[in-house]
């Protein structure tokens, strides 16, 4: 078979093992999966009682119209400038198909979210990057030097994933504003939800002025919508046209739409949830700081934790007495990334880390 030459350097995407495989493997009673950035309270109670009256023989909304209406109220945004994916990342590859072509590039940060890279790889696109600065945090200067007339697409991920840091307002505005004008800035929101420093802005406050800018947001994260796969991007109309041609029909399906309008008429479940989460980071970094462990202060719903060592021996160690964690970031091989349980779990969770960690 013939296959497109790209594709040599394209890896398959490899989630982390899941519970059953890790107590069949290492003979556990039970294990605590801390590796996907899953919100561990779960969705609003609301959504199983939609659940029992769906119509399964007829297709979705193809243009979600509630869904598109609920989110336009929430995000004060006209409908014509939103579009919904099976998941954000659904969203990255229209973005790749919509703009890349054979020796145009995309720029971003190493480590950042790994499908900006396999999607333009597979576009037969250039990818360009740059490294985080000293404080673990987007270096936006350098960024602007890679960029020229062949770059099509900025990708900031903010909060960064797998970093957790973010970006000012002071800092995205300079930016943006020297980014030419033809070159979309896609700014990644998948975990804004948690962020808690006050001198944060969503790009969405950025888009009156620079039609460039466009931002992605999931409801996998705090609503806790992972297993329904729906994200959206909020965009200029030209830049929502232009992705409805290379969407595929009927992507978001019925129970996902449903599921994310009941989740946005309940906010406050969302939030307390989240605000759950804070309590719990905020524990973590005390006891991390008892143990004089290095730790990079978050803004996201995981931390990223100095192994000082081999991370991939700390991975086994953790995955042997039941906690799946993640490793393998480039540029990070001391690091691993801890997604924030409950408060039980990341309690105990700390203890079996000081014993073998």
């Amino acid at each position: 078979m013939n296959y497109r030459e790209c594709l040599v350097n394209v890896a398959p995407y490899v989630p982390g093992k899941n519970e059953e495989e890790i107590k069949k493997e290492y003979g556990l009673d039970k294990v605590v999966k801390i590796a996907s950035n899953e919100n561990p309270y779960g969705p609003t109670p609301n959504i199983k009682e939609y659940l029992n009256g769906i119509n399964f023989s007829v297709y979705p909304d193809n243009y979600m119209s509630n869904l598109r209406s609920k989110l336009s109220n929430k995000l004060n945004v006209n409908e014509e400038k939103l579009l919904f994916g099976n998941g954000s990342v659904e969203i990255i590859q229209m973005i790749s198909r919509a703009f890349l072509d054979k020796g145009d590039n995309i720029v971003t940060q190493l480590p950042s979210f790994s499908s900006y890279f396999s999607e333009a790889k597979i576009q037969d696109a250039e990818i360009r990057t740059i490294k985080y600065n000293e404080n673990y945090s987007f270096n936006l200067n350098e960024i602007l030097d890679l960029i020229d007339e062949k770059t099509k697409i900025v990708y900031i991920t903010n909060p960064n994933n797998p970093l957790g840091t973010v970006v000012t307002k002071d800092e995205v505005y300079d930016f943006v504003s020297k980014v030419p004008n033809n070159v979309l800035v896609v700014i990644d929101e998948a975990y804004f939800e948690f962020v808690r420093n006050e001198n944060y802005v969503s790009g969405i406050e950025l888009m009156n002025e620079f039609r460039n800018v466009c931002v992605l947001r999931t409801f996998s994260k705090a609503y806790a919508l992972a297993a329904l796969r729906i994200g959206y991007i909020v965009a200029a109309e030209e830049i929502i046209t232009n992705l409805e041609k290379v969407r595929v029909p009927f992507n978001a399906s019925t129970i996902a739409q449903k599921c994310a309008c009941i989740a946005l008429d309940d906010e406050t479940y969302m939030k307390d949830s989240v605000g759950l989460i804070h309590k719990t980071i905020d524990y973590i970094y005390e006891r991390l700081d008892k143990l004089n462990i290095e730790y990079i202060k978050t803004q996201a719903n995981f931390i990223m934790i100095n192994v000082n060592g081999a991370s991939k021996e700390a991975v086994l160690k953790l995955m042997k007495k039941g906690f799946i964690v993640r490793d393998g970031f480039p540029l990070m091989d001391n690091w691993i990334r801890v997604s924030i349980g409950t408060l039980q779990d990341m309690e105990e969770f700390l203890k079996v880390f000081s014993e073998v960690v």
